[in-house]
């Protein structure tokens, strides 16, 4: 089933949802808990918290649990999110692939289908493809509503216009209006993202659940390299909705040209599409690189991984020296060369940037088993339905 609503309110509806919205968003942090938990973390009365959670148990979004005993030995009724009641497609379009996956609303994935794409295969025929999974994901599921889709992509990406500025490797999508056409398709609302800004949404989701402030920024270095920055919990944009496209910042202006039109940008020296052209190996695969790094057969690949770390830590130093951030995760395919990555992008990181600087900032390497782009995806859209509750999970008003 598939449903979409618009949103229409006043002043005190705008409150109320805020309201919705906060109490869900508390719940989420919160296996099960009570109600008076609940009117103590959110500073709303208690009355609002009863209103509140009994529309939600109406809409089927909050269950009741049964007894459980409070902090002082009183018991009371816990309640917990009934997240598989509402489902959200995620879709993360790559250079070379395509994947599409099930969520629930608190980004649990339920099933995942990802296919290959080529760039001599043309635009319309991936985008076809695209939408092929989504019908098979929707048709394949049996229990909650599709609600919305949450689609990320490589940029630029103009937000906004729900479309791809550039698409290095791969023309023809930019020519693409990827929201408007899922959205006039499937009669869903759908969210579009750059992929390394959803990326740094998904770790800042999935991350200490006391953590609303602090400066994170997620590294996407794969087929082109891309970062993520999130401020106190919100992803940072920029006006045009660019903001951290460090992949087509200029390290050598006297440097290769790239399809962007400017030289020398980094991803030219550090992405995984570069790190093959490098060693001769265009048309190999990354794991034949990362089964030589591992087995240590070959200097010539661990010296060529190590230039490509160099170049990216290299890049990070400005966006170090911009946004003072308190903790950076290196994630996508590059992320793979593992200890090699994190240790010379740290090394470049503590000769380039001030001490108490450096000292002061946590490098990390994404988890190798988590495709977190694609997660951002669905996250991307469940922040957007989380924003206005009663427009999407009401599904009785």
């Amino acid at each position: 089933m598939i449903v979409t609503k618009t949103k229409r309110g006043t002043n005190l509806e705008d409150v109320q949802e805020m309201n919705r919205s906060l109490v869900i968003r508390l719940m989420r942090r919160r296996s099960v808990c009570s109600r008076a938990e609940l009117t103590q973390a959110s500073g709303l009365n208690q009355s609002t918290i009863t209103n509140i959670i009994n529309e939600l148990i109406s809409w089927g979004i909050v269950v009741e649990t049964g007894v459980i005993d409070g902090k002082k030995g009183r018991r009371s009724i816990g309640i917990k999110l009934n997240s598989e009641s509402y489902k959200i497609i995620g879709i993360r379009l790559a250079r070379k692939s395509i994947t599409v996956a099930l969520y629930d609303l608190e980004g649990i994935q339920y099933s995942k289908q990802h296919i290959p794409i080529d760039m001599a295969d043309g635009s319309a025929n991936a985008f076809n493809r695209m939408k092929e999974l989504i019908r098979d994901m929707i048709r394949s599921n049996s229990v909650g509503n599709v609600v919305a889709m949450g689609v990320v992509t490589p940029g630029p990406l103009f937000r906004d216009e729900g479309r791809i500025g550039l698409m290095t490797n791969f023309p023809g999508w930019e020519k693409i209006n990827i929201q408007e056409e899922l959205m006039n398709e499937f009669a869903l609302p759908v969210y579009i993202e750059h992929d390394a800004k959803a990326g740094a949404l998904a770790h800042w989701w999935f991350g200490r659940s006391d953590q609303d402030q602090g400066v994170m920024i997620y590294v996407a270095a794969g087929q082109g390299v891309g970062a993520g920055i999130v401020v106190d919990g919100k992803v940072f944009r920029g006006s045009l909705g660019l903001a951290g496209e460090i992949g087509h910042m200029s390290i050598d202006y006297q440097g290769p040209p790239c399809e962007c039109g400017n030289r020398g940008c980094l991803e030219l020296y550090c992405s995984t599409s570069a790190l093959l052209k490098t060693l001769n190996k265009e048309h190999a695969s990354l794991k034949s690189v990362w089964k030589e790094l591992e087995e240590d057969k070959n200097s010539e690949t661990k010296e060529a991984v190590r230039q490509a770390a160099w170049f990216l830590g290299f890049g990070l130093v400005s966006i170090i020296n911009t946004f003072n951030p308190d903790r950076i995760i290196l994630g996508d395919e590059l992320a793979e060369a593992g200890a090699l990555l994190h240790d010379t992008v740290k090394a470049v990181i503590n000769e380039h940037v001030l001490p108490d600087v450096s000292s002061k900032l946590t490098l990390e390497l994404a988890s190798d088993d988590t495709d977190t782009m694609l997660v951002g995806s669905a996250i991307v859209a469940i922040e957007s339905i989380l924003d206005q509750p009663s427009s999407y999970l009401n599904l009785q008003g």
